[in-house]
């Protein structure tokens, strides 16, 4: 609609102009009429023109002031001026003014008939670029696109009604505002390089929208193939910048629908959760199934920690997260509720078997908080695989370190009463380091290995000295002991006796 405000103070030119100007033929026009300026400034308040036809010499307010007035209140109005004086300072104020014409009194219905088509034709081109911009801000926000109907009598989108459209999202995960402009311009680039067009913005920080779309020669080629080749040089670009996820809408044709190929990219882009980074994910491809879970699950997954099974435990936890990676309709807390009991008997096995688990930082979350935030099912898997990982670890280290206990506490039996015997001694015999077995012995059992040898000495000398007829000194040097003297006063110490007394007291 192009409003038409006709000022005139002679009421006959105004009903002459509109009853000779062929106005249906203009399309979709309203006039309103007004006799000065001051009346037509009233009328312009409600009406907001679009064009002003107005004459020159009126009184109380002149087409001059009331001109200046209307482009200070609406700066995008048309402006013819009538007038029946060729006056230079008119001429200047028209000009000033960017009046689009300036007609001469008595007018020529042929000459002010082309200087009205003129401004229409400059108001129509104004708002079709107005209303392209709408248009286009309502596709890339996604509202209710189906209004776009309102703006398709514009070139620019006609051209789009036999237009194939698909939507995709990019799930961009590099949260670099300075690249994020970076990335996009680049999409662009790639789409239009491969012959597509497109219109794309973030919809969200971590999101491109790209609506493509691509004229008839294109679509003679295979879709999946061309799309496939898209798709393919994306992913190149995107790999060594950041983590990502590609989700194709499904193809409609016309722009009106391109809400349709957007719910279903979204639906892709709500899948993400079951595949790995860097996935393109079609629309067409996803599932609904929901995966169940099957208890005896967990208390099988228990057994086989309880027999020290790790073969079949990473198994079981393999096997099952592909059964639930082919059911994209399982709730994801469901389905992180089924880790967590996993964690938990992993956890609660570690406690039983009095494992000390070293903590590599992932974070300074508690394992259950941390695999909550984690975002795809095989990260949780990862996860929970890490966990079970440093477990086995820990029991191999632990199982190889009472081998190594055994080995040592072997060897001070058979040499106990070498009186040289040393650290180096059993160091080289069960080639470990001096400091890493003085470290696990202690570790294992909570004494040192030279108060061990000590320890056990003293137990074998307890037992000579039932012989009442063997020396002191005798035993002594039987226990590894070369001073007697010294002997004696590690006995007391270990046993609050002497050794003669402890004879006399326990053996007499």
């Amino acid at each position: 609609m192009i409003r038409i405000l006709l000022v005139d103070d002679e009421i006959f030119t105004r009903e002459g102009i509109i009853a000779e100007i062929p106005w249906n033929e203009m399309g979709s026009i309203e006039i309103k009429q007004a006799y000065d300026g001051i009346d037509a400034l009233e009328i312009a308040e409600e009406f907001i023109p679009d064009i002003l036809l107005t004459d020159v010499r009126m009184p109380r307010m002149n087409g001059i002031e009331l001109s200046f007035k209307i482009r200070e209140l609406y700066p995008s109005c048309e402006i013819i001026f009538l007038s029946g004086y060729s006056d230079k300072e008119y001429l200047k104020s028209a000009i000033k003014l960017k009046a689009i014409s300036y007609v001469e009194k008595p007018i020529d219905i042929e000459e002010l008939k082309t200087a009205i088509e003129s401004a229409i034709a400059v108001k129509l081109k104004e708002m079709k670029n107005i209303k392209s911009t709408i248009a286009l801000n309502i596709i890339k926000q996604n509202a209710d696109i189906t209004n776009l109907n309102n703006y398709f009598h514009i070139d620019y989108f006609n051209e789009l009604h036999e237009t194939n459209f698909i939507t995709v999202l990019i799930k961009v995960l590099n949260n670099n505002n300075l690249l994020k402009e970076t990335i996009l311009l680049e999409l662009e680039k790639i789409v239009t390089e491969a012959g597509f067009n497109c219109i794309s913005a973030y919809k969200e920080d971590s999101l491109i929208l790209m609506h493509l779309y691509w004229n008839k020669s294109l679509c003679l080629l295979s879709k999946n193939i061309v799309l496939e080749d898209l798709y393919f040089l994306l992913c190149q670009y995107l790999k060594p910048i950041t983590n990502f996820y590609i989700c194709e809408g499904k193809r409609v044709l016309g722009a009106t629908q391109i809400h349709i190929s957007y719910k279903t990219a979204l639906d892709a882009l709500n899948k993400t959760f079951f595949y790995d980074y860097n996935s393109i994910i079609y629309y067409d491809k996803i599932n609904t199934l929901v995966y169940k879970l099957n208890e005896d699950t967990i208390k099988t997954f228990s057994k086989h920690l309880s027999s020290e099974d790790k073969q079949n435990s990473v198994l079981l936890i393999n096997r099952l997260t592909y059964e639930i990676k082919g059911k994209e309709g399982t709730p994801i807390n469901y389905i992180k509720d089924i880790y967590y009991k996993l964690l938990l008997q992993l956890l609660q096995f570690a406690s039983d078997r009095k494992l000390t688990i070293p903590q590599v930082e992932l974070s300074n979350k508690c394992p259950f908080e941390y695999l909550s935030n984690l975002c795809t099912l095989m990260e949780i898997k990862s996860y929970v695989l890490y966990q079970l990982e440093i477990i086995f670890k820990t029991i191999e280290e632990k199982n190889l370190n009472t081998n190594h206990i055994s080995s040592i506490i072997k060897y001070i039996h058979l040499n106990y009463s070498d009186v040289n015997l040393s650290l180096q001694d059993i160091s080289n015999k069960t080639y470990l380091t001096t400091a890493y077995m003085c470290a696990i012995f202690k570790e294992e059992t909570g004494s040192t290995i030279n108060a061990y040898i000590t320890k056990y000495r003293i137990e074998k000398a307890k037992i000579l000295l039932k012989d009442q007829n063997m020396k002191i000194t005798d035993i002594s040097a039987k226990v590894g002991f070369s001073d007697g003297n010294y002997f004696s006063k590690i006995f007391k110490k270990e046993t609050s006796f002497n050794p003669s007394e402890y004879r006399r007291k326990f053996f007499s």
